[in-house]
């Protein structure tokens, strides 16, 4: 894949929601833990890349191959960005563009992302993300009573991978660097700081382990 594309894997996260003895980025599937079908997928498919994997010191990391570097992320999604991102320039090793993609979801799809790549090759676009038109009913929640409905017309969920102009990036977490703020996704960055950004339609596999529920669902899907 371009060499001018460096890979940041996001994986530091507590797994609050995972309610399980074990921290979700170690959970095995198919021979794997769920940090290593990520890790694979990108050393195979982005081998001239350089790849930055962000972690907790919890995570069990297996040899580091030459292309990839170790990380030690945040408790939070933005702080660990920014962990990464600093890495890079403090080292002088910022490529053209920058793609992020969460560990928790390891059905990747290599002609997405193709087509994630393409698109910021339209004029004006600074970053692009895969996503997916919301389908079912919407509802407003309060514990488990119905508050209200909400109407998913030209509504989309959005997911990674993300790929994003690396400058622009930078750019916008360095904008937000006093900040308090906390953010869902990397695209909420940019769209905080005014830039330009596109939704692609990813393949429906790609889901997130985010409750413990969803491994049986991968184990089928991986």
């Amino acid at each position: 894949m371009n060499h001018n594309i460096s890979v940041v894997l996001l994986g530091a996260g507590s797994s609050k929601r995972f309610k399980s003895n074990q921290l979700k980025q170690n959970i095995i599937i198919k021979n794997k833990s769920l940090l290593d079908h990520s890790r694979h997928f990108f050393a195979k498919n982005f081998n001239c890349s350089k790849i930055y994997i962000v972690v907790n010191n919890n995570v069990n990391i297996k040899k580091i191959r030459k292309n990839e570097n170790l990380i030690l992320g945040s408790s939070t999604r933005i702080n660990s960005l920014r962990e990464a991102m600093k890495f890079i320039f403090d080292n002088n090793l910022q490529t053209k563009f920058t793609l992020i993609h969460d560990i928790a979801r390891p059905v990747i799809n290599i002609t997405d992302i193709k087509k994630l790549i393409n698109s910021l090759k339209k004029p004006g676009i600074d970053g692009s993300t895969l996503g997916y038109p919301i389908t079912n009913a919407l509802k407003e929640v309060d514990k488990t009573y119905v508050n209200y409905n909400l109407y998913r017309n030209n509504l989309w969920a959005s997911f990674t991978p993300q790929i994003f102009k690396t400058n622009i990036l930078y750019e916008s977490l360095i904008n937000t660097n006093k900040s308090s703020i906390n953010i869902d996704d990397d695209i909420e960055l940019l769209m905080m700081n005014n830039f330009k950004c596109t939704i692609i339609k990813s393949s429906p596999d790609n889901i997130k382990a985010t409750y413990i529920d969803d491994i049986k669902v991968l184990e089928k899907l991986l």
